[in-house]
């Protein structure tokens, strides 16, 4: 990697580390925690030459993101990560118009009920409430692909099994990114990449699991942790996840679970990264790549 590269990388985990991994384990509340996270990602440039509208699917409010002119064939549902308890459409907005000029297709960003107000299934449900609405207005699930960051991925995963037990219509494909997928925290790169992950600790992952999960909820219920679901009969996946992540063995377990279920499936580990990393496109040249892979993923499914 070029020197002046590898500066521009050590500067942004720098700054990760103090403005978002540092606060992450003092055990802060939600709250406070929801605050700072709002004032970081006022950093993310918003692409106002888009099309941006809010929209109402089973009482959830939406946003709906498209290029103004230029019409798209298929309809990304992204699920935003946050510990089931942080994020929202601003905070994630930025990478919502990177998924749409990477990819052409009209993002619907998804603003479903958070903990520790709503625990375990409350999100679970409303997702799938919106989903099946949208199929209502018309939209046909061979062209809709599921995506989700962090615990989003975990959403987007279990709303999967969901449908496949109900019997219901199965998105065209899932688009899985930095996912979350063990609330047990079985994975060794838990504690193998903690110092390495300059976004991510392990102490706010427990405190998402506190706040998502009531007495009622087990750790290794399928729609918990989705890594532990019998996953045959899902849509193709695309997985991604950076080398330094604290949950690269959930990524790297999930592509072993999808092989052994006979699902199409693609892990990508992308060297040198962090934890959502994608959301840094506009400074880091590893996450660009990372969204003309998602492109060439949607393109390939849209075939």
């Amino acid at each position: 990697m070029p020197a002046p590269q590898q500066l521009k990388y050590f500067v942004i985990e720098k700054a990760l580390r103090t403005l978002v991994h540092f606060p992450s384990r003092q055990g802060l509340s939600a709250q406070t925690l929801r605050m700072i996270l709002a004032k970081a990602t006022k950093l993310f440039p918003v692409d106002q030459r888009l099309a941006f509208r809010e929209i109402s699917l089973a009482g959830m409010r939406c946003e709906e993101i498209r290029h103004r002119k230029a019409p798209a064939t298929q309809l990304i549902f992204h699920i935003h990560g946050g510990a089931f308890f942080l994020g929202g459409l601003d905070s994630h907005r930025g990478l919502m118009c990177d998924l749409v000029r990477a990819t052409g297709a009209q993002v619907i960003h998804l603003d479903y009920p958070l903990a520790p107000e709503f625990a375990f299934p409350h999100a679970l449900d409303a997702l799938q409430a919106a989903y099946l609405e949208a199929l209502e207005q018309g939209i046909a699930a061979k062209n809709i692909t599921l995506s989700g960051d962090s615990c989003g991925a975990n959403l987007a995963l279990a709303l999967c099994l969901k449908l496949r037990d109900e019997k219901q219509p199965l998105p065209n494909g899932l688009i899985l990114l930095s996912p979350w997928l063990d609330l047990s925290l079985g994975g060794a790169s838990i504690v193998r990449n903690a110092k390495h992950d300059a976004l991510l600790s392990e102490q706010l992952l427990r405190d998402g699991i506190k706040y998502y999960l009531d007495d009622q909820a087990s750790v290794d219920e399928p729609y918990v942790s989705p890594l532990f679901a019998n996953l045959k009969g899902l849509p193709e996946m695309l997985i991604h996840v950076g080398s330094k992540e604290i949950l690269l063995d959930d990524a790297k377990r999930l592509k072993q679970a999808a092989d052994d279920a006979d699902v199409d499936c693609t892990l990508t580990i992308y060297p040198g990264m962090w934890h959502n990393f994608h959301m840094f496109s506009h400074w880091v040249d590893t996450a660009k790549r990372a969204l003309r892979d998602i492109a060439k993923f949607v393109d390939h499914i849209d075939r």
